[in-house]
């Protein structure tokens, strides 16, 4: 299996239109295009290495029901903490991608508040 980033990581201000995950997303994609944006989803590629090893591992095949691209959103606080995590699909690849991204701590984001981040990550065999 290998997961693939397609958007990387993207970040987005958090909007009250935007509380669903398509609208999170869609802000996001909009955000991660400044420099601000950018230079954040860059720091965090290293850690999203890791836990793609972790809910990757060499060898693994998985069915067809695990394939295809999952999107996760949460938002980061001016602590470091990852809080309201979500993923859409449901699948075992994309909630072992949100509990080890629950595990770490981060940087405070590039903005005062609570930072949305957005990951588009494609699963294959």
């Amino acid at each position: 299996m290998k997961i693939f980033p397609v958007l990387a990581l993207t970040l987005a201000a958090h909007f009250a239109w935007a509380d669903d995950i398509s609208g999170r997303a869609a802000a996001g994609r909009a955000t991660s295009a400044t420099p601000q944006g950018s230079k954040f989803d860059q720091s965090l590629m290293p850690m999203l290495g890791k836990i793609g090893q972790i809910c990757d591992p060499p060898g693994t095949v998985l069915p067809a029901a695990e394939l295809g691209v999952f999107v996760l959103v949460g938002d980061i606080t001016p602590a470091g903490i990852l809080t309201k995590v979500e993923v859409s699909p449901q699948t075992p690849v994309s909630a072992c991608f949100a509990a080890e991204m629950l595990k770490n701590h981060y940087d405070p984001p590039p903005r005062p508040g609570t930072y949305p981040i957005v990951v588009q990550l494609t699963v294959t065999n």
